[in-house]
């Protein structure tokens, strides 16, 4: 999907048709009617962050609604930059003004209202995840948020900044980066319904945050606790902590993860023909040697020995 998409290209009858396509594309299915007889245009910018997208919306007035029968489970959160909206949904409207945002769920029905020309960054990201930091999403959604003071403040400056200098984040920090998007939302949704995350909760997202980014990395030749903590942004001594209670530390789950990995990699047919030392080099390990000498010490065996093996 391109990260620019655009009604400027297409001629002024079909375009609200075209647009209806785009938001259908980027988001989930929806409905679009038209506000006023002027001209209609509309434009979406998309970025990806992990499991997150953060879009940037500018457009003529509408009216969007979303029908009950798709089965897509993710939650939005719009922040008003210009113009005005109404999201409606399980009875309550959140009226936003420029600076506010407000949470919407794609497993029921809403409605949102555009009177005239707006502007809005939406985030969009799996409901499980506001699930996992203890939100109830049905008491937050389509409640006011203020974007001006408070941690709201936060969450909206971190989530403008992200739309804003996109294109100067690399690949490797976007999934950590909409991850924390996320956790800085929820928080304020969770202090605007007089919620709290609980320990166990917390414990559990950033257990699974701390494993779902050892998988993505295992192919680093970095990789170790150490680098895992400093790019999560905490303390070895954290990462620790959260597996304290393992039999197995953290440490011993990533030798033995990237050697699972290795033993796919030895038999795999489709790469029967590449040497020990492109494999090695292709699953993040400083050297053949040091490849040989991992994998003797968790295997018992030489990754040729291995290779032969399996291949008998």
């Amino acid at each position: 999907m391109p990260d620019r998409l655009t009604t400027s290209s297409v001629a002024g009858p079909d375009r609200l048709a075209y647009w209806r396509e785009v938001i259908c594309a980027v988001y989930v299915e929806l409905d679009v009617e038209a506000v006023g007889d002027d001209d209609f245009s509309g434009s979406v910018d998309l970025t990806g962050w992990g499991d997150t997208r953060i879009s940037h919306v500018a457009s003529s007035g509408q009216i969007v609604t979303r029908s009950p029968d798709s089965t897509r489970a993710d939650c939005l959160i719009s922040l008003q930059l210009s113009g005005t909206c109404r999201i409606s949904q399980f009875g309550r409207t959140a009226a936003l003004g420029p600076g506010d945002f407000a949470l919407y769920d794609t497993t029921a029905p809403y409605e949102l209202a555009f009177d005239a020309d707006f502007d809005q960054v939406v985030v969009q990201f799996p409901r499980r995840a506001l699930l996992a930091r203890n939100v109830d999403i049905e008491s937050a959604v389509a409640r006011t948020c203020s974007g001006t003071a408070g941690v709201g403040a936060v969450a909206a400056s971190f989530v403008r900044a992200l739309a804003d200098h996109h294109d100067e984040i690399d690949d490797e920090q976007r999934p950590v980066l909409g991850q924390q998007a996320v956790d800085v939302s929820a928080a304020a949704l969770a202090t605007m319904t007089g919620m709290r995350p609980t320990g166990e909760s917390v414990r559990a997202h950033n257990r699974q945050r701390v494993l779902s980014f050892v998988d993505r990395n295992l192919d680093d030749p970095n990789l170790s606790v150490g680098w895992v903590a400093s790019s999560l942004g905490v303390s070895p001594r954290t990462i620790q902590k959260l597996f304290a209670d393992d039999e197995v530390p953290l440490s011993t789950r990533i030798r033995e993860a990237r050697l699972a990995r290795a033993e796919r990699a030895l038999r795999d047919p489709a790469r029967r023909q590449h040497t020990i030392a492109r494999i090695a080099l292709d699953l993040g390990h400083g050297s053949p040697e040091q490849f040989a000498r991992a994998f003797r010490a968790g295997r018992g065996v030489s990754p040729r020995d291995y290779r032969a093996g399996a291949d008998g």
